[in-house]
């Protein structure tokens, strides 16, 4: 059977009978409504998407892959939260063959704040990995590369409509998050495509109140503003999505994108943590994983 994962992962142009293909295996449909040589679909999106250990990491990694199999011309640019790449992240993102970036930065103890009753917000994660992928970016691409910039949470949930729209955006474009804010959704109000206020509930002072997940950037824009990294602090949170568009655009510039900001093609979705029986209660009924290459 066809592999769709060699055909995103080559990136080439493909010429091959879909109907026949149909015939061949029934139930088959087309990997995403555009196709692969279209002017629009030429357009590369990097995907930045920091990740850590733990239980979930490779449920989320896997569900998030499955996504990209249906996106064109895509580069994953893995940053993960460790002193050097670990083997394990590394034997799972080359079972994807999917054109991957693996790259790492252990986030410094001060950051690693455990939360307590009297905490009200977790410290944001992520920020060094961010930058560490926004300088991979400045020190292997050009300027002058027609390509658009994502940030890719690795627990979020993505239709891959939102990367058709993605590819429309002349510098800055932005859209609804769900379930995000502590609210069903959080989103610009937009008139004829323009930013005319938000719907937000959480931090209102912020400048620019969306999700990491809300927004993509014009390649050249990173180069630009070469300078830019994001604030490492423990008082950055909510503040990072701010952060960078402050530097890179104004509110009266961004492009209102998926049908004038209405409709939602991003989750924030979190996968729960979980609690695992530990390995003493384990050996105490005589019980012992022996499935290590899934752990």
């Amino acid at each position: 059977m066809l592999s769709l994962r060699f055909i995103v992962k080559r990136n080439v142009q493909l010429d091959f009978d879909w109907n026949k293909l149909f015939d061949l295996y029934p139930g088959l449909a087309y990997p995403i409504a555009e196709t692969y040589n279209d002017q629009i679909s030429a357009r590369r999106i990097y995907i930045i998407t920091p990740t850590y250990n733990r239980t979930e990491q490779k449920a989320d990694l896997t569900r998030l892959a499955q996504t990209f199999y249906l996106i064109p011309n895509i580069l994953w640019i893995i940053i993960e939260d460790a002193e050097k790449p670990t083997f394990r992240l590394k034997k799972l993102l080359d079972s994807f063959s999917l054109p991957i970036v693996h790259l790492n930065y252990l986030t410094p103890g001060y950051l690693r704040i455990k939360i307590t009753s009297t905490n009200k917000f977790k410290p944001p994660r992520a920020m060094f990995q961010r930058n560490i992928a926004l300088n991979w970016l400045r020190n292997n691409t050009k300027s002058t590369e027609d390509a658009i910039v994502y940030f890719a949470d690795d627990d979020n949930t993505y239709d891959w409509r939102l990367f058709i729209e993605m590819r429309q955006i002349k510098n800055v474009g932005i859209w609804p998050v769900g379930i995000s804010g502590r609210l069903a959704y959080e989103r610009p109000i937009c008139y004829y495509g323009r930013v005319h206020s938000w719907f937000r509930y959480v931090a209102i002072h912020r400048e620019f109140p969306i999700d990491m997940a809300g927004f993509a950037i014009r390649l050249g824009l990173i180069h630009h503003y070469k300078y830019f990294h994001f604030n490492v602090s423990i008082t950055s949170v909510g503040l990072l999505e701010s952060q960078i568009l402050s530097t890179m655009t104004t509110i009266n510039d961004l492009e209102c994108l998926a049908d004038n900001a209405t409709k939602i093609y991003v989750w924030h979705t979190k996968t729960n943590e979980t609690y695992l029986v530990s390995n003493e209660i384990l050996q105490s009924l005589n019980m012992v994983y022996n499935l290590n290459d899934e752990l």
